[in-house]
């Protein structure tokens, strides 16, 4: 076992570390909702993409970058369809090109490793999905108000169904240690309803789908572009790791132990252009990650990061600075 895998698994175990593991990630796309699908210069471009990124940080950890595959297929044609037409729908099945081109990139961004270190594949939550297909968080909320809770079940049952089998798969045969699994509340509503009944249950299925696989889930409480999340949603999911928008929610990382008791915590540093990672110096960059350790006194169970993914063009001198940081004592970087 590599140094920065036995120090990862170390932390998952609520052992002290030398050094605090730190993972930082960007899209490797200009438009990562550009369809890669059968699009071999597109596949090409994430798996080099992964490979510099790997050489030039050297990450302790690493979130692997679902680009180009943000489409569950035929969602699309739902948003006219009608109940009956619903209920029809059926599994896009396990060796769909879908499925089986992911489990390849995996196998491709391993391929780039220069370590053995612990990765997570990016999944998003079927109701992410339908969201990406359907055009948002309003177009989800008139979606299910206008349609059966029959054919919603329905709907929501066969697209988790299709998401556990990819993570069962990236898992056991694109050997991810684990999956990177991307869900928030709806934005555009207060009420809970649908959240309850419908996005929750299809996270939890499919969180435990990468369990059963031997996987480690991280839980991504996604705050893009500012969504707001009620994090106490989410305190009873079957995660490992839990990362949530500290800036976006104002719970620091060291404050989400209250609602967290027993998991290990992710981040502590915002991903936007306008925080520290992105604008500091490197003596700002070392004060903010001391900062976050020596909030956490003894506890160990924490790993250093970021809200979300942090801007391409970021100075990757700046993610250096973390990670190198990331110690108990304050370092010269």
């Amino acid at each position: 076992m590599s140094e920065k895998r036995a120090r990862f698994q170390a932390v998952l175990d609520g052992q002290a570390v030398d050094r605090i593991p730190t993972g930082f990630w960007y899209h490797f796309f200009k438009d990562e909702l550009d369809e890669a699908t059968s699009q071999s210069d597109l596949i090409a471009d994430n798996v080099t993409g992964h490979q510099k990124f790997i050489s030039d940080f050297k990450p302790d950890f690493i979130k692997l970058m679902s680009d180009g595959y943000f489409h569950y297929p035929n969602a699309s044609k739902w948003r006219t369809a009608s109940d009956a037409e619903l209920l029809t729908v059926t599994s896009i099945g396990h060796d769909h090109i879908w499925i089986t081109e992911q489990v390849a990139l995996v196998k491709a961004q391993h391929a780039q490793f220069s370590e053995d270190i612990f990765s997570f594949y990016n999944i998003f939550a079927p109701a992410t999905y339908l969201k990406f297909a359907l055009g948002g968080d309003d177009q989800l909320v008139n979606f299910v108000n206008t349609h059966s809770e029959q054919s919603i079940q329905h709907i929501f049952d066969i697209v988790s169904h299709d998401i556990a089998t990819l993570v069962a798969k990236v898992i056991k045969q694109g050997s991810a240690d684990g999956i990177y699994y991307s869900t928030q509340n709806i934005q555009s509503i207060s009420d809970q309803t649908i959240f309850n009944q419908f996005i929750k249950p299809s996270d939890i299925a499919v969180l435990k789908a990468a369990k059963a696989a031997g996987g480690t889930n991280i839980l991504h409480i996604c705050g893009y572009e500012g969504a707001s999340n009620r994090l106490t949603d989410f305190a009873n999911y079957p995660a490992d790791i839990m990362n949530w928008a500290t800036a976006v929610e104002g719970v620091t990382l060291s404050q989400g132990r209250a609602i967290f008791p027993n998991r290990v915590l992710l981040g502590g540093f915002g991903n936007t252009t306008k925080d520290v990672l992105y604008r500091g110096t490197t003596d700002d960059i070392v004060a903010e990650t001391q900062e976050i350790i020596n909030a956490f006194g003894d506890d160990t169970r924490f790993l250093i990061g970021a809200d979300c993914t942090v801007p391409r063009d970021i100075d990757l001198k700046h993610l250096v600075a973390a990670r190198k940081a990331a110690v108990r004592q304050p370092i010269t970087v």
